[in-house]
């Protein structure tokens, strides 16, 4: 059954008391997608980090243009901008893309799924940091409208005692053990045949930010 998703959006707050009350700066990264997949054990397909902006640069800002990886996926025209604030340097960075497209499962008897458009963005705070995404016209798969942090999809396999093809995570959200204040937020992570098996394997990132407060 397909669904499509108006708009989806969901923040993830983490707070670390480590922090002091004037926290000095913070640092941070954000890209489009990457893609590290091989088919049929044989094909290796690679995208490197998508317009990856870092805050070690000042303020930075890249853009790229549509990219067709072909029978995986497919990008469109993206944006990444990485803002350090020379007053108190705390850091905003954000990754938004329009019309991705996973196509590697129609050929193995899985999905097709498509979003419009989306945005992931994260910031420094003075005790951790803060981040959040959105995206519009979800296709292929089912997603509550409340999005909570690392909703996960199995797509199964063809037919009945395949492995699946793959695990695809919606919001997910990774921050250390213990936790320092950082946190990462992919808004869609796919890792193709998660038991080990499968014509496809490897992963896919779309979306993805990265924020730490450095103290």
């Amino acid at each position: 059954m397909k669904r499509r998703i108006a708009v989806v959006l969901v923040a993830a707050v983490l707070l670390t008391q480590a922090a002091p009350a004037l926290a000095a700066t913070g640092s941070g990264t954000a890209l489009v997608g990457s893609v590290d997949v091989t088919i049929h054990g044989k094909k290796r397909i690679v995208q490197p980090p998508v317009a990856q902006c870092l805050t070690n640069g000042g303020n930075i800002q890249n853009a790229s243009k549509r990219i067709r990886l072909k029978g995986v996926a497919e990008y469109g025209d993206g944006n990444t901008k990485c803002t350090a604030d020379p007053s108190n340097g705390r850091i905003t960075v954000e990754a938004t893309g329009q019309k991705f497209e996973l196509n590697a499962l129609p050929e193995f008897g899985g999905p097709r799924i498509r979003i419009s458009n989306f945005l992931a963005t994260c910031a420094t705070t003075v005790s951790g940091a803060v981040a959040r995404m959105q995206f519009s016209g979800l296709v292929g798969m089912e997603a509550p409208q409340d999005l909570p942090p690392n909703y996960t999809v199995v797509v199964p396999g063809d037919h009945k005692g395949d492995p699946p093809l793959a695990k695809i995570i919606l919001n997910e959200i990774l921050v250390p053990s213990p936790p320092d204040g950082s946190i990462t937020l992919n808004l869609m992570h796919v890792i193709f045949a998660p038991t080990g098996q499968g014509p496809i394997t490897g992963e896919l990132v779309v979306g993805s930010v990265y924020c730490t407060p450095l103290v």
